[in-house]
């Protein structure tokens, strides 16, 4: 795991920074939660906490496009800094789940109260592209 994840002006630990939250690009807050390296499928499974997505009034969960923008722009920031100094592709990993959920949940658990999205992305050269060909749970 990186140790420069979301990385802050302010003098806080490795571990403390990697929790800070970060705005997206529609505006919307998100605090990672914890990233889970799956070597078996070469995934990288990246969580965060968006407690916009329970805010009915917001729409933001209705508007695909700029939720899509938002989630691609978390697995960029993930490939640019859990892999520096080469390509996630040259250490060996294929893609990224991101998973924004309205409250935190342990990993592979489920609760009807609590919005959860996911969107699989393939590393490319560029960032992150949608990965169109996987099904991710």
């Amino acid at each position: 795991m990186g140790v420069a994840f979301f990385a802050s002006a302010l003098p806080v630990a490795a571990e403390q920074a990697s929790r800070l939250p970060v705005t997206l690009p529609s505006g919307v807050v998100a605090t990672p939660l914890d990233q889970i390296f799956e070597e078996d499928t070469a995934t990288l499974r990246l969580r965060f906490v968006v407690p916009k997505l329970a805010e009915p009034a917001a729409l933001y969960l209705a508007n695909g496009e700029q939720l899509f923008e938002d989630m691609r722009f978390l697995c960029d920031i993930a490939a640019q800094t859990e892999f520096i100094g080469a390509s996630p592709q040259e250490d060996g990993w294929r893609g990224a789940v991101v998973t924004l959920m309205s409250a935190p949940l342990e990993f592979g658990l489920r609760d009807p109260d609590v919005v959860q999205v996911f969107e699989g992305f393939v590393f490319t050269m560029d960032g992150c592209d949608w990965d169109d060909e996987e099904f991710y749970d």
